[in-house]
């Protein structure tokens, strides 16, 4: 995933304060994501202080519901190892998360797990941790390289090419061919996981020549993937499907329907075909409701929880991480494949589609958050 900055030009004040509060993430019942561990851990350092390991995480940002979820997922598996949890957040600013990465290195913890900010940025970090003697985990965006233990991905651009082929689906059920304008808000260029979305997406779409893509720039903000789309609705007032690929931009794309007085529930007239990648909580909550049709699942709480799992059955025993099959059957994905990358094992979690056949699934990374762990939008 990847972190945006919101803007707060160009809409209403009453929907601007509607996202705004929409957007604003707090934990519930579970205690803060950033916890204190400000004590040096390492084998000499802890019989000195006699204090629990400390598992650090240098984050990328917590501006997206996804992100805080993510960073939960990782604090709860390493307190349930019995460790302390330090976590920093970087706000979307490589420099300063390489500098987080480094000073996390001065406290000797028993390993460091990222969400790099960019693929190239943290390397240099991951390989002085590794020099120290202590282990890195990537997770969510993969690293080109550094000595890493393990890295939990997603395949973004197979996420873009199932939110494409949804809406397809969706067109052929509606002219009996494959017709009709899409719009797709994409995110920004700078994200390697947005690049991948939208080139997935622009893939399968450019299989449909009686198909219209307006390919437009929403740069992964709320407000921008808004103006988007009423501005492509001035053009274009018929458009039969609007995608964007987070959940977060995807609310301007909503605000906007509602604006405009075109937000229908799926089965009804004027319906516009509505997919995300995410599935975030409130996607779940528009597919029940029906005025989404999809969502492309990337499992937030699996990232922390598997990092972890293998940093202790594996790299803190001494042993590299094995490739092969994974299988885990509280995912509702259950497999998924360990394989070789430039910064060593790598294992990709599948992306899958939610609607409302599977939506009230309890292992859905949106129900654990919102159900069990209490992670509310605010």
């Amino acid at each position: 995933m990847f972190g945006i900055q919101r803007s707060r030009h160009g809409l209403g004040v009453g929907v601007t304060l509607l996202l705004t509060l929409m957007l604003l993430i707090s934990l519930v019942g579970c205690g803060s994501a950033q916890q204190a561990g400000t004590t040096n851990q390492g084998k000499t350092s802890s019989e000195a202080t006699g204090k629990k390991p400390l598992l650090a995480f240098a984050q990328k940002s917590l501006g997206y519901y996804f992100f805080v979820t993510e960073e939960e997922s990782v604090k709860r598996a390493a307190e349930a190892q019995g460790w302390r949890f330090q976590a920093t957040n970087a706000d979307n600013d490589s420099a300063t998360q390489m500098n987080q990465y480094i000073n996390f290195i001065a406290e000797k913890p028993i390993a460091i797990v990222s969400d790099p900010i960019d693929s190239e940025g943290l390397i240099t970090a991951i390989n002085k941790a590794s020099d120290a003697g202590i282990p890195s985990a990537v997770i969510d965006t993969p690293t080109t390289g550094g000595k890493v233990a393990i890295t939990v991905a997603f395949d973004n651009k197979k996420a873009g090419e199932m939110a494409a082929q949804e809406i397809v689906k969706r067109l052929k059920q509606k002219y009996g061919v494959p017709k009709g304008i899409v719009l797709n808000a994409y995110g920004a260029m700078s994200s390697l996981a947005w690049r991948l979305r939208k080139e997935g997406f622009d893939e399968v779409m450019k299989k449909y020549p009686s198909i219209k893509l307006l390919d437009v720039p929403g740069e992964g903000d709320v407000v921008k993937t808004h103006d988007a789309l009423i501005n492509a609705l001035a053009q274009y007032p018929n458009i039969d499907a609007v995608s964007a690929p987070s959940d977060t931009p995807a609310m301007g794309l909503y605000e906007a329907l509602k604006e405009k007085k075109k937000l229908f529930k799926v089965g009804e007239p004027g319906h516009i075909i509505f997919v995300t990648i995410d599935d975030e909580p409130i996607a779940n909550q528009r597919i029940k409701e029906g005025y989404y049709d999809a969502s492309i699942n990337q499992d937030a709480v699996a990232y922390g929880q598997i990092a972890v799992e293998l940093l202790t059955k594996y790299t803190l025993k001494g042993k590299a991480v094995p490739l092969g099959p994974y299988t885990n059957d509280k995912y509702y994905w259950k497999t998924a494949e360990i394989t070789n990358s430039p910064s060593g094992p790598s294992l990709v979690i599948p992306a899958f589609v939610v609607n409302k056949s599977n939506v009230n699934d309890p292992r859905l990374w949106g129900n654990i958050a919102w159900n069990k762990w209490g992670i509310r939008y605010k």
